[in-house]
């Protein structure tokens, strides 16, 4: 079957959007079906750019000060230009199938949908109440098409615990027309039932694949022989979120090097740290990167799903401020995975972590029913 898939898939630098996109095609193509990704970048109007400006000009820049907007604009023109050597756009081009036309607005979509058999809305958080406010972002919950379509969510994340009680009577008018709901989280489940839905708690699309399939991606990384720290810094904006002191103590003292990626995701990437390489690798050198490090240190979801895929040693450090509400989904993936141990808590942490042994064997005996369970859902909607 033709199916057509709505998720995230713009970003220049955020490998676990462009992995899971890759992921769930891939898998999809193994079962026979012809997959292909529906491109939508919507575009502003002109009014709607001009009200920002202004807006921003008369109560936004006062607030924080001319200087500070600068040094934001001037941190964007530069990731802009360190963003080209990861070349995400070939990637998408070069691996992912995809729509010939990207569509600016829903309008558009609606007019001349992409002809298929299935529409699938998911992975990543295309569900976060934020965007059940915008008419736009209806894509999401594939508001269009044809209705002989059939619509099917897979492992879509809502991105927080609960729906604000103002939304739930919208959130179940665009969850009706849906044949079959699954979610990444267990709080997802909440919320559906919550909106007269039920749905299946399931896996992220990268976790339906095995190291194998990773390894057909993966390029070797040149002039790294010595044993290095491998840092995937996304989602801080300071150094000691991921309590930085310790860590390069701990560094220094072990005779590893450190390596760090830095990406966007609710917060732009940054270099924070002094005494480091910085790599800007593209996505099969990301995934090289993890592989072959000594040890992982990362905030990311998909930083400790990669870790878990090569069975490498990792610590997480947990968000905090506005966006720990981001923490459940790590820390529920680890639960069942008996690898909360690995999370950091208290000062001192993190040199325990570093000498966690971790029974691998058993953390994939653990994950093999939560994949079976994942795929089933696939088959059995698909079928």
């Amino acid at each position: 079957m033709r199916i057509g898939i709505v998720t995230f898939w713009q970003s220049d630098d955020n490998y676990g959007q462009q992995l899971q996109c890759w992921a769930l095609q891939r898998y999809l193509k193994r079962l026979g079906h012809e997959p292909f990704l529906i491109r939508c970048l919507y575009k502003e109007s002109v009014w709607r750019k001009w009200l920002k400006i202004m807006v921003k000009t008369a109560l936004i820049y006062p607030l924080l000060g001319w200087w500070r907007h600068r040094d934001v604009r001037r941190m964007e023109a530069v990731n802009r230009v360190k963003n080209e050597v990861r070349r995400f756009e070939e990637f998408r081009n070069s691996h992912i199938n995809q729509t010939q036309r990207i569509y600016g607005t829903l309008k558009e979509l609606r007019q001349d949908p992409p002809v298929a058999d299935v529409y699938i809305a998911g992975s990543d958080q295309i569900w976060h109440p934020v965007l059940l406010r915008r008419k736009d972002d209806r894509v999401f919950w594939l508001d269009f098409g044809e209705d002989k379509v059939r619509r099917i969510a897979y492992a879509v994340s809502y991105g927080v615990d609960e729906c604000p009680s103002g939304l739930q009577a919208e959130l179940s008018r665009r969850l009706s027309r849906f044949d079959a709901l699954s979610v990444r989280e267990g709080s997802g489940v909440s919320i559906c039932q919550a909106a007269g839905k039920e749905a299946v708690h399931v896996l992220d699309p990268t976790l339906l694949l095995s190291k194998d399939d990773y390894l057909s991606l993966m390029e070797d990384i040149p002039g790294k022989s010595s044993p290095y720290m491998y840092i995937y810094s996304i989602n801080i904006s300071k150094k000691e979120d991921i309590r930085w002191s310790e860590l390069r103590g701990f560094a220094e003292r072990e005779g590893l090097s450190l390596i760090v990626t830095p990406a966007s995701g609710y917060l732009p990437g940054r270099e924070l740290f002094e005494g480091v390489e910085y790599r800007y690798a593209t996505i099969p050198e990301w995934l090289s990167l993890i592989r072959y490090s000594g040890f992982v240190v990362t905030t990311s979801f998909h930083g400790v799903v990669f870790c878990i895929c090569f069975h490498k040693p990792f610590i997480y450090f947990p968000l905090s401020g506005t966006h720990a509400k981001g923490n459940s989904r790590v820390l529920n993936l680890l639960s069942k995975l008996s690898l909360s141990d690995n999370v950091w808590k208290v000062p001192g942490d993190f040199e325990r972590i570093y000498n966690l042994p971790v029974d691998w064997d058993k953390v994939e005996e653990l994950l093999a029913p939560l994949r079976d369970k994942s795929v089933s859902f696939l088959k059995q909607v698909l079928s």
